[in-house]
């Protein structure tokens, strides 16, 4: 579990697909982000809905975790029906080279698993954070392998 406050600040690469650099951001609005040791993704749970995010299986590192995206997403409103989100990028990174046809036949069919067998709800809905936590930071050497 990660709970990531309105105004969270993180890091992310500039351009998916050329040259980059990082680019410090905040987060616009609040998160939980649901993350089982050994699943393929992570759940985020948004005030309307969630977040399914496909990635590779986290893992541990001395700064946090360290994961691979798989850039394909589903959306789901409360009350709504899933939808697929990114799909242009995934064909994208097929056409550049980046990730074999195979492959993103693996992450077609992983999609299509997680919306026959959906991780939410996540049983964490009602989630509050204690009034007073503070906004995290960015940890020293984070930008460090």
């Amino acid at each position: 579990m990660a709970w990531l406050p309105r105004g969270t600040p993180y890091v992310i690469g500039t351009d998916l697909f050329e040259d980059w650099t990082y680019v410090h951001r905040h987060l616009k609005r609040p998160q939980l982000r649901v993350t089982r040791a050994g699943d393929a993704f992570s759940v985020f749970l948004f005030a309307d809905g969630w977040y399914v995010n496909l990635e590779q299986p986290q893992r541990r590192t001395a700064s946090g975790f360290d994961y691979e995206d798989e850039l394909l997403d589903v959306w789901v409103p409360f009350g709504g029906e899933p939808e697929l989100l990114d799909e242009d990028e995934l064909d994208e990174a097929v056409r550049r080279g980046f990730i074999s046809p195979e492959r993103e036949a693996e992450i077609q069919a992983k999609a299509e698993r997680i919306l026959a067998e959906p991780p939410w709800p996540t049983g964490w809905e009602d989630w509050q954070a204690e009034p007073g936590w503070q906004v995290p930071d960015l940890p020293p050497g984070w930008d460090v392998s």
